[in-house]
């Protein structure tokens, strides 16, 4: 699962990834183009649908924070217990939490915060990219 902005009208889809190739001619070069696209539901033999912005693309980390709200790469999250503040990243081959504050006694593990603590997604870097400062 996966969610990407629309470059149509800039909302937020959730979906499968994948590529569409399209292209179009330059005189009489065909000059072939890849799009970014969320599949956001598939109907009856056919699927809807949407362009994405590549940069916005970000993957479900598999977690829901205390208001069953998907959890995905990208977002900015707050730590109920402790008022700790923090992004998730994908590194090294998982995802982990960037914490606001750099001390070493905050676990960059997911599923240590998502399963024993108070967690809630607030936004995400590219809607709200102030609340992780530079790193967005």
């Amino acid at each position: 699962m996966f969610r990407g902005k629309r470059t149509d009208n800039g909302k937020w889809v959730e979906g499968w990834y994948c590529q569409k190739k399209t292209g179009h001619y330059e005189g009489d070069r065909f000059v072939e183009e890849i799009q970014p696209i969320i599949i956001a539901s598939m109907t009856g033999g056919g699927y809807q649908y949407a362009v994405v912005d590549l940069k916005t693309v970000c993957q479900y980390t598999g977690y829901t924070d205390l208001r069953q709200k998907k959890v995905f790469e990208h977002d900015a999250v707050f730590c109920e217990d402790g008022g700790y503040c923090g992004h998730i990243v994908f590194k090294e081959g998982c995802f982990l939490i960037e914490w606001e504050e750099a001390r070493t006694d905050l676990r960059g593990d997911i599923h240590f915060w998502f399963e024993n603590r108070r967690m809630y997604v607030t936004s995400n870097i590219f809607d709200n990219p102030e609340l992780v400062g530079n790193n967005a």
